[in-house]
């Protein structure tokens, strides 16, 4: 079957628009990413023309509520841990996808924690962090650095527009290792995403309530994790997320990109990519043999 690029604007459970997209072959394993705060899933644009992922797996995007082109509830109850798995399950419907690994980058990452406590850990085969953040609340001052907390008050911030606009662009900035040689349309395309995020949405993103229990539990029961980290980044202390993941997961890896930004897909694109098909292609095999 050729590969083929599918865009939906799809509907959550509770109304809400979720904006979602696919390239590839539908026949191969799916990938579902996940991009991070603030932005949308056209931070992936590159890894979505990336050959070897193409000929492997069919790849997945969609903008978390609050984000992007989806949908951005003005009120604490459309930011429930139950309408980030229905948001999942509406995209894994609308493409009729089988048990797809999650790659969730940095904010990303946290939707795992909502599927394992809506939807069950059966519905996903794997997880990667990328960089991730593994769940929203106080965990976020353990593995956040100085850094990234300290843009939280102009990401907020609704009566300073200097002090907003600074905390965006430098948030940009920081996401990867050499910002000066990322090209100028290609950070502009990011910044643009952030403004169309409004303050007030930014805090019910960032302060939602998370229940990690049942993440853990599947954890325990063998749900496989990858946690891939850069050595040089500058918004999530990875050594800090092994620390406090890795002891209630059996099966686990950890990768560090030595000299890898947050933005390790683009900036370390080739070893983010082998490592991802690596750790992907032996979950898959172990599910194949274990259905044998």
């Amino acid at each position: 079957m050729p590969s083929v690029s599918v865009e939906k604007l799809l509907k959550s459970t509770d109304g809400t628009v979720i904006f979602a997209r696919a390239v590839g072959n539908r026949e191969n394993p799916s990938l579902v990413f996940v991009h991070g705060l603030a932005l949308s899933g056209s931070v992936f644009d590159d890894l979505f023309k990336d050959k070897h992922l193409l000929d492997r797996f069919y790849l997945v995007s969609y903008d978390m509520r609050g984000h992007g082109r989806s949908g951005k509830p003005e009120v604490e109850e459309g930011y429930a841990s139950i309408r980030y798995a229905d948001d999942f399950a509406s995209v894994v419907k609308a493409f009729s996808l089988r048990t797809p690994m999650l790659i969730g980058w940095s904010l990303g990452a946290t939707i795992a924690c909502d599927i394992c406590a809506h939807l069950g850990a059966d519905s996903i085969s794997g997880v990667v962090y990328a960089a991730g953040l593994p769940y929203t609340g106080p965990i976020m001052n353990e593995v956040g650095t100085p850094l990234v907390l300290g843009f939280l008050p102009g990401l907020f911030s609704t009566d300073d527009v200097n002090l907003s606009a600074r905390t965006k662009i430098a948030f940009i900035d920081s996401l990867f290792l050499n910002p000066a040689h990322v090209p100028t349309s290609l950070k502009w395309s990011w910044l643009g995403a952030t403004t169309l995020q409004l303050p007030a949405v930014s805090r019910l993103v960032l302060s939602r309530t998370q229940d990690p229990e049942k993440l853990l539990q599947e954890g325990s029961k063998g749900l496989p994790l990858l946690m891939i980290s850069g050595s040089s980044d500058t918004q999530v202390q990875g050594d800090v997320v092994v620390k406090l993941m890795k002891p209630h997961f059996t099966n686990v890896e950890v990768h560090t990109i030595h000299g890898g930004s947050h933005a390790l897909f683009y900036d370390n694109q080739e070893e983010f990519v082998q490592t991802l098909i690596d750790f992907s292609s032996r979950v898959l095999d172990d599910k194949g043999r274990e259905n044998c």
